[in-house]
């Protein structure tokens, strides 16, 4: 009787110590598990986080280049589209260092442009810009300015230029050269009369006569500048080198004609931002108003922007209000150029170098 309790004793014992051994071995198979599923999940999530954000990335940077090419009354749909999810774009700014940049085609600078078309011969003016496009990503602006320019006026498109300005009480600069078609001239009156800004591009617009030598560039400028006064009253003191300060064409140093300017009180503005309406006449609208906003919305100041006020521009006419409208909703302030603007000078003056 005693050996038979004993065996149940030890039966008992043993049927316990199994049981614990497998309640053990279950506890430590729910541990592994937890920890695979831990380190899975540690893994997996940023993975699939960054697949996201990649996803949100590559479809605004479509939105984006979207702007390029269409045209100017779909682009503020397109940046609605962009900004409409406060919730995506808070969360790209906690996990990204930098900002998204709008890719430029010209990468950072505007290079060897062939522009500013001369208005008494066939010839092109070719330039070579150098100024950087550094801006971030500013689809919507932070309150810049924009100063639209027209050279080689007066031309047959003045009349309507103006009457669009005027529409949308814009002030815009013309810098001019002297027409010989006298039914044109009430328009340099014009401009002036209706608060634009009257500058001078040159008398003659030839460049073997503008540029032949120093006497000869001093001659244009005299010219152009009598001639503005006696029309005008307009003592004119903002210049416009035909083919830009940068141009290739002079036979004078340009150092020498930037120092006569100073010395005549006169200031030269180039340009940052063109529409390339000179080497592309036939362009049509929507593409001349892409060129230019992509420079505007990528140039780290204000911009200056070169169009041409000539017969066969007939382009930057029929675009001149959808520009005007995408300027204005983006935020931009519309301006003429006056005594407190800042140059843009593709050529600066080395005072050193003239002595």
């Amino acid at each position: 009787m005693s050996d038979f309790n004993d065996e149940k004793i030890e039966y008992k014992n043993k049927k316990n110590s199994e049981e614990k051994s497998g309640y053990n071995r279950h506890a430590v198979d729910n541990i592994k598990k937890f920890i695979i599923v831990t380190l899975v999940c540690a893994f997996a999530i940023p993975f699939l986080f960054c697949i996201y954000l990649t996803v949100r990335i590559n479809r605004m940077e479509e939105k984006i280049g979207q702007l390029y090419s269409a045209p100017d009354t779909t682009q503020s749909q397109i940046i609605e589209e962009i900004t409409e999810s406060d919730e995506d774009l808070e969360i790209l700014d906690q996990y990204s260092n930098e900002d998204l940049e709008i890719s430029v085609s010209q990468n950072n600078m505007l290079a060897s442009s062939s522009e500013d078309t001369a208005s008494s011969d066939d010839s092109v003016e070719t330039d070579s810009s150098v100024e950087e496009v550094t801006d971030e990503s500013a689809v919507i602006s932070n309150g810049k300015k924009v100063y639209l320019t027209f050279d080689d006026g007066p031309s047959t498109n003045t009349a309507e230029i103006l009457d669009i300005l005027k529409k949308n009480n814009v002030k815009a600069t013309f810098f001019v050269v002297y027409n010989s078609d006298k039914e044109l001239w009430p328009m340099y009156e014009r401009i002036v009369d209706e608060g634009h800004t009257l500058g001078m591009h040159s008398y003659s617009h030839v460049y073997d006569l503008v540029y032949n030598d120093f006497d000869s560039f001093k001659a244009d400028i005299t010219g152009i500048h009598d001639f503005l006064l006696d029309k005008t009253g307009v003592d004119c003191h903002f210049y416009r080198f035909p083919g830009g300060s940068s141009n290739s064409v002079s036979n004078v140093d340009i150092q020498e004609l930037i120092r006569y300017l100073n010395e005549e009180g006169i200031t030269y503005y180039d340009w940052n931002s063109l529409s390339g309406d000179a080497v592309s006449a036939g362009a049509d609208a929507a593409t001349l108003n892409a060129n230019i906003l992509n420079y505007v919305r990528n140039n780290s100041g204000d911009s200056i922007v070169l169009m041409h006020d000539i017969d066969n521009c007939d382009g930057t006419v029929d675009g001149l209000q959808d520009l005007i409208d995408t300027l204005k909703q983006e935020g931009y302030t519309l301006c003429a150029i006056d005594d407190d603007t800042i140059p843009v000078q593709h050529v600066s003056y080395d005072s050193e170098g003239t002595e």
